[in-house]
């Protein structure tokens, strides 16, 4: 099974403090509409880096909103996590020369089956 991060439920309220009424009334209207959806999001790591920075504060949100959302995060072998740091870097111009390599798709691949083997199939959305 993937691991689970342990996470809260936000209070709304909290950002009115911050927030204009009508934007927060919104937010809580267009929630309604996927109240009750069960929504997974997949890293690759519970701390460090904008991801993760960011679930811990939108997860408790997306929960006050009515929305069942979990966040987990992937196993894989050190291998498996440099090439994904590479395909990162790619995507933002850096040079990859290691993707070329059977090998590298074979690790990569290989880790994504056994991690999606471990997907719970009763979540709707998985992002």
């Amino acid at each position: 099974m993937l691991h689970k991060i342990s996470l809260g439920i936000s209070d709304i309220d909290k950002y009115r403090l911050i927030e204009t009424r009508e934007l927060i009334d919104e937010v809580v209207s267009l929630g309604e509409e996927l109240k009750g959806l069960r929504l997974c999001h997949i890293n690759s790591t519970p701390f460090g880096g904008g991801v993760a920075e960011l679930l811990v504060s939108y997860i408790p949100l997306l929960r006050a909103l009515g929305i069942k959302a979990d966040w987990q995060v992937i196993h894989g072998d050190h291998r498996f996590f440099t090439i994904t740091k590479g395909l990162h870097n790619a995507l933002q111009g850096a040079p990859f020369e290691e993707i070329k390599k059977p090998s590298t798709k074979r690790v990569y691949l290989g880790n994504n089956l056994a991690n999606a083997r471990e997907l719970d199939p009763n979540y709707d959305v998985f992002v």
